[in-house]
């Protein structure tokens, strides 16, 4: 019978590997931000809100979007059965209103109110923002001139996310492996072609979209990660983050609001990762997880690691960077939740509504 001795260098060796490829891995999946490019001359562009009562975030988002639109430009609110005072809102802001009807069978509120939106639109550029965007001065041109640049892609930006409550601080990891499994930021950069989309800020140009069939096709209408599914359809994506462009508070319903609203789309943004991506990003979580095992060393070295790497996806806590392992736990049950409510077909709710699982 053999027996295998491993000294202490060997051993040591096996145990902090893993660590160390899973927290370069980390650099090299979040490498570098891309920022929107600068705007050239300006073309009409047709601004669509989608919004259900949102009273409290459209004033925030029109005040700094209405001194961006020039001439040609529109900027239409599509009030979705809204319980709150978004339509004045909008109204008193200088917006058209459009009413979306109740989404039919097979389709799901946001697609519904985007399509209501486009059919409203006269321009040959669409822009599709959030409620809850705060644009930068430049966000319009940049998109603009990104469109221009590619006009057969879909042009998404990812807002810089400035949480509100202590309780939002807590979807740090959630941003930052968002950022991650896109792989668009990675070292491998612009040789990377994405899958996905970030919902909140997009933008393309119109017979890009009613070629690929807009939200009105089947696998975009029905679809909870609308973003995901939109960009699939079109199959071109360009991919921009940048904290100047845009930011936007995500959650400010507290901690139930964050978890269900990343259990809506965590499962599937990661399904839809390049595997490799998901794989490293993977990784790097599972080095975070290991680091406190390790001893101090592997700790404040994972500590600065999501110092820095949090900055580059919004203004989070410092604090919360050093008890990582907090932000870690909730990481983790909203990844399990998600993923179990994906593979068992649960309905999720959002905004007052049922969100079928598929």
């Amino acid at each position: 019978m053999n027996i295998v001795i491993v000294d202490d260098a060997t051993a040591q060796l096996l145990r902090w590997a893993p660590f160390v490829l899973g927290w370069l891995a980390g650099w090299a999946m979040l490498w570098r931000l891309r920022p929107l490019p600068r705007g050239g001359p300006h073309r009409p562009m047709s601004v669509i809100v989608p919004a259900r009562d949102e009273e409290r975030s459209l004033p925030d988002l029109l005040d700094r979007l209405t001194p961006q639109l020039g001439s040609g430009d529109e900027l239409i609110v599509v009030d979705d059965h809204s319980t709150d005072a978004t339509a004045v809102i909008a109204v008193e802001a200088g917006a058209t209103v459009v009413r979306a009807g109740e989404p039919p069978p097979g389709w799901l509120g946001k697609p519904n109110a985007c399509h209501h939106g486009v059919a409203a639109a006269t321009t040959e550029r669409l822009v599709f923002l959030d409620a809850d965007v705060r644009p930068g001065p430049q966000l319009l041109d940049g998109l603009a001139a990104a469109v221009e640049r590619t006009p057969g892609a879909l042009v998404s930006v990812q807002p810089w996310h400035e949480p509100g409550s202590s309780a939002e601080h807590l979807s740090m990891l959630c941003n930052v492996t968002a950022l991650m499994g896109c792989a668009r930021f990675s070292v491998f950069g612009e040789r990377v072609e994405p899958r996905v989309a970030f919902g909140p800020v997009l933008a393309v140009a119109r017979d890009t979209y009613e070629r690929a069939g807009g939200h009105a096709h089947p696998t975009v209408r029905g679809a909870h990660t609308e973003d995901i599914a939109l960009a699939r359809t079109i199959g071109v994506v360009e991919l921009f983050g940048d904290r100047r462009s845009a930011s936007f508070r995500m959650y400010p319903g507290g901690l139930r609001d964050l978890v269900d609203g990343w259990t809506r789309s965590i499962a599937t943004g990661a399904a839809s990762a390049p595997r490799w991506a998901a794989l490293l990003t993977a990784g790097w979580v599972w080095s975070l997880a290991a680091a406190p095992l390790l001893g101090l060393v592997a700790y404040v070295a994972s500590a600065l690691q999501c110092l820095v790497l949090s900055r580059r996806a919004g203004r989070f806590s410092p604090v919360l960077s050093l008890a990582y392992p907090i932000a870690l736990l909730v990481f983790l049950y909203v990844v399990l939740r998600s993923g179990w409510r994906f593979a068992r077909k649960r309905d999720v709710a959002w905004k007052g509504r049922r969100v079928p699982a598929r």
